[in-house]
């Protein structure tokens, strides 16, 4: 899967979550649990505590989208490491950790 169509794929999921999604308070999960592990079936839900969303819960499929979404990502992080290490861009192992401190600031 290339870039491309990752980004196709998280903008139809942003796309989803900014207009469909519905929100339920802390307090009315933990009271209606059976109604939002049904609603998570079909669909995301923000869970809300003191106004603001704290979780979103979401339908196993998108969660595991999301998760090879995460792993393609670290895939291709790790060979653009190793292609770097072999064209010699990167000296050794402290070196390649040092600059990944700074990219992540670590």
């Amino acid at each position: 899967m290339d870039i491309i169509a990752i980004m196709d794929i998280v903008a139809i999921i942003l796309q989803k979550v900014r207009t469909i999604m519905k929100t339920m308070p802390a307090g009315e999960a933990k009271n209606k649990f059976g109604v939002l592990m049904d609603t998570v079936q079909r669909e995301a839900v923000a869970i809300s505590k003191k106004g603001r969303t704290a979780a979103i819960v979401v339908p196993v499929q998108e969660y595991e989208e999301y998760r090879a979404l995460k792993l393609e990502r670290l895939r291709r992080e790790v060979k653009i490491g190793i292609d770097q290490i072999k064209r010699g861009e990167i000296g050794d192992g402290e070196e390649f950790f040092d600059e990944l401190e700074k990219e992540l600031d670590v």
